[in-house]
């Protein structure tokens, strides 16, 4: 196999190698052209300083003769030749001065100097005997000794000029044989960058474009229909472009497998086309089959979209909402308005509605219906007739209600007339302990009897909606001692221990009997469940504006799966049935009524083996007036006072 990455190294390394020539070049270019042009410049300004030296030279030496003149003959004629000569040899030594210092080179600071002593001797000498009289002028022998000064000056500039002309020609051949490098080396770089370029284009040529012509006419050969064209591992070149022609040659397998592969399927999708027609055909049955079976059902069922609007539905369905509108509006059992279909809802649900207006009740089911996929269909909606079974319950109520206010008369004649036959045969003394003792059973399952028709009735009353409170002030630590003192001797012949923390509780508003009944019956309970040796215990305490009872026994607990259930009405645990402890199941369901009847909650939590605890809270709805007073807010209705008022255990 051709290793990766060949082609890409061959043409970074051509590529780099023309770029690393070609910045040689260029940097030997530039390096030549620097010094031709530093060459240039410094023979130029060697040539500016010859020229302004040489001038100054030329007027010093014109100097000499005019000033011998001007002083054997002051006149106004060669004063003025001297004046004249005296301002430009100022001037080109001023220039000849500026020019040096411009660009200061080796040898240019003797001339400097020179130059100097040459502006001495015209500040000296000859711009004094312009300033002299006539009469005043100096002799020729005089004036010959400063000329010697002046001689010595030019003759000195004179060497250091001839010196700087010297150094001229050296500088100009250096110039040259740059040049003539910098020609050289160009040519020698673009001659080798085209032969680079030239080599780069034939290896590309032989390396990169055949084998992509020969791909390029492959290609074409597999979009005309010819799978079996190849590229060649011979005629696919080297590097990168050999591994395209492979990996091309292996598409063109890859292609035609999967043409036999797509054959092969279709011949199997035409068998699954013609059981896939089966399929539907049976599905059109069993469609037919669930149709009728959905069409059968009593029960209204129908499947709604996110509008309301059925997708599905039976007869039943249809009857419903042709009778009551697509948009009827229910009653739950809270009183609670509810559109007929809850089509805004999410989850799942199950209640009993009542249609608005009607006397018409339904158990309602509702649940989201997803496909396969988790995606939503709708919603199903089942509707089943309840009115009969409602009515026969309320009939049921009724019969038990009247039953028992039926059964509570006589029973209380009995009992008044046992306690008036036990109070005279207390006061003889030769009474009939036998006779005593049975009567004495016949009081206390009287009074059992009492208290279940009492139960019944009260559970009729919340069946009904009619239950009714007598508010008032209610001492809660009071009826607590008062519960606790009345089951003591209960406790103490069942061999429990019967004990109670009552801590300092604000008065709050309430039914005191029906308060009461709620710690006798979760006081009974206890006792009723816990063995011998056991342990019940009473607590009072405030918590956050709310009274909290709590009522905890060892007993034998409830199971966990039972728990939610205590509070139903004539539920029984599994435990008490099997202990053949007595009871119906109403002691609770009493208790849970009251408690919700005075804004309050109940909870249990109990371990089978361990014990159970039940926890009461009832809010403190009271206020304080100035003077001290508790002052009740109205929340309950009021009642009448009723006679035979009771404390009822389960």
């Amino acid at each position: 196999m051709r290793r990766t990455g060949g082609l890409r190294r061959r043409l970074l390394a051509g590529i780099g190698t023309m770029t690393v020539l070609f910045l040689a070049v260029l940097v030997v270019m530039l390096v030549a052209i620097r010094e031709l042009r530093g060459t240039d410049e410094r023979a130029a300004q060697t040539a500016r300083v010859v020229v302004a030296t040489s001038r100054v030279q030329g007027a010093l030496q014109a100097l000499e003769p005019v000033l011998r003149d001007y002083v054997r003959d002051p006149s106004l004629r060669n004063r003025a030749v001297l004046t004249r000569l005296v301002a430009t040899l100022d001037r080109r030594l001023t220039l000849a001065e500026e020019t040096i210092d411009s660009h200061p080179e080796p040898g240019t600071a003797a001339i400097r100097r020179e130059l100097v002593d040459a502006q001495r001797y015209v500040h000296g000498t000859a711009r004094p005997i312009l300033a002299l009289a006539p009469s005043n002028l100096p002799t020729v022998g005089e004036l010959a000794v400063r000329e010697e000064a002046a001689e010595r000056t030019g003759v000195r500039l004179s060497q250091l000029v001839d010196g700087q002309r010297d150094t001229l020609l050296p500088r100009r051949e250096r110039t040259g044989r740059l040049a003539e490098l910098a020609e050289y080396v160009g040519v020698v770089g673009i001659v080798a960058t085209i032969l680079l370029v030239v080599g780069c284009l034939l290896y590309m040529r032989r390396a990169v474009l055949g084998p992509l012509g020969r791909v390029a006419d492959t290609a074409r050969a597999i979009a005309a229909g010819d799978l079996n064209a190849r590229v060649g591992a011979e005629h696919g070149g080297t590097g990168e472009v050999a591994e395209l022609a492979q990996t091309f040659d292996q598409m063109g397998a890859s292609l035609q497998e999967s043409r036999s592969r797509l054959e092969r399927q279709n011949a199997e999708l035409e068998n699954r086309g013609a059981e896939l027609v089966d399929a539907v055909r049976s599905a059109r049955e069993g469609a037919s089959v669930l149709r009728a079976v959905l069409d059968a059902t009593p029960d209204a069922i129908a499947l709604l979209d996110s509008n309301g609007v059925p997708i599905v539905d039976n007869p039943p369905m249809r009857a419903v909402r042709k009778a009551f509108g697509p948009r009827a509006t229910a009653i739950d059992q809270h009183g609670t308005l509810l559109p007929l279909d809850l089509g805004h809802e999410a989850g799942e649900s199950r209640d009993e509605i009542t249609l608005l207006g009607t006397r018409r009740a339904f158990a309602r089911y509702a649940a989201p219906v997803h496909d396969s996929h988790g995606r939503l269909i709708g919603r199903l909606l089942v509707l089943r007739e309840v009115t009969g079974e409602r009515e026969a319950e309320r009939v049921k109520e009724e019969f038990f209600a009247l039953v028992s206010h039926e059964l509570r008369t006589p029973l209380t004649a009995i009992l008044g007339y046992v306690e008036l036959v036990l109070g005279e045969h207390a006061r003889e003394d030769a009474a009939d302990e036998e006779q005593i003792r049975h009567l004495q059973i016949v009081e206390r399952n009287a009074h059992r009897l009492l208290r279940l028709v009492g139960d019944l009735l009260f559970a009729a009353q919340v069946e009904s909606g009619s239950l009714l409170l007598d508010p008032g002030i209610v001492d809660l630590p009071q009826i607590t001692r008062e519960a606790v003192e009345g089951a003591r001797p209960r406790a103490e012949d069942a061999g429990i221990l019967l004990s109670a923390k009552i801590e300092p509780v604000e008065p709050c508003v309430g039914d005191r009997d029906r308060i009461a009944q709620v710690f006798d019956n979760l006081i009974s309970n206890a006792l009723k469940f816990t063995p011998s040796d056991g342990h019940v215990e009473v607590r009072l305490s405030s918590d956050g504006g709310q009274a909290r009872i709590e009522v905890s026994d060892t007993g034998v607990g409830v199971p966990a799966e039972e728990q939610a259930r205590l509070f139903d009405r004539f539920f029984r645990a599994s435990n008490a049935t099997a202990r053949a402890v007595p009871g119906v199941g109403l002691g609770l369901m009493i208790v849970r009524a009251i408690v919700a009847a005075h804004g309050g909650e109940i909870a249990v939590s109990s371990e089978v083996g361990v014990g159970t605890t039940f926890t009461v809270r009832l809010p403190l709805t009271t206020s304080r007036r100035p003077d001290g007073r508790v002052l009740a807010p109205v929340a309950y209705r009021d009642r009448p006072p009723e006679d035979g008022d009771y404390s009822a255990d389960g």
